[in-house]
């Protein structure tokens, strides 16, 4: 008989009051959904064309739609064979998917195929012009050559770019035609 007692006690201990259930409420400004340590895949016509990585991506569903990307980001340009063309990394980052745009954040460190480095704290990719382009001071080593400048517009893969406002050391061969003297 004590087995009798002690079932129904046990049954109406186990009760989830779905009331308080249904009253629990995510605030509306909390992302939807919180990856970590995740990894994005994006391709065009069948051929992976970049890789995002990032530590944090907070996905928010509310005006304005948004990704938030922390912890480290990491962005790889592939060319349609597969191979790699440009790597960009960078410390925050955001991904406005209406506007077709992503702006990175703080040690932004962008390399492409040729070893060309280029420094910024800030740029903006923007995905339909395949242009990559920043209004801030910007650093690119080129072997021993270091060019500074205030903005940059470029190839999406930083492939080619122009430097505005240039400043800058380059080193010469003998051979260089900038280098030839005047006659």
């Amino acid at each position: 008989t004590l087995l009798a007692l002690f079932v129904p006690l046990l049954l109406v201990g186990c009760r989830n009051d779905l009331d308080k259930v249904a009253a629990v409420e995510v605030a509306s400004s909390s992302p939807e959904r919180i990856t970590h340590q995740a990894e994005y895949l994006y391709s065009d016509s069948g051929y992976v064309r970049n890789r995002l990585r990032a530590g944090r991506i907070a996905d928010w569903a509310t005006d304005p739609k948004r990704k938030e990307l922390s912890d480290g980001i990491e962005l790889v340009f592939f060319d349609t064979t597969g191979v790699q063309r440009s790597v960009l990394t960078a410390r925050r980052g955001l991904i406005l998917e209406k506007e077709e745009r992503m702006e990175v954040y703080e040690q932004v460190v962008f390399v492409n195929s040729k070893g060309e480095r280029l420094e910024t704290e800030q740029l903006t990719w923007d995905q339909d012009s395949a242009r990559v382009h920043t209004d801030k001071a910007v650093r690119i080593q080129r072997g021993p050559d270091i060019i500074h400048g205030m903005g940059l517009d470029a190839a999406e893969d930083f492939s080619h770019y122009v430097i505005h406002r240039i400043t800058g050391q380059l080193y010469m061969q003998p051979g260089d035609t900038l280098a030839a003297p005047a006659p």
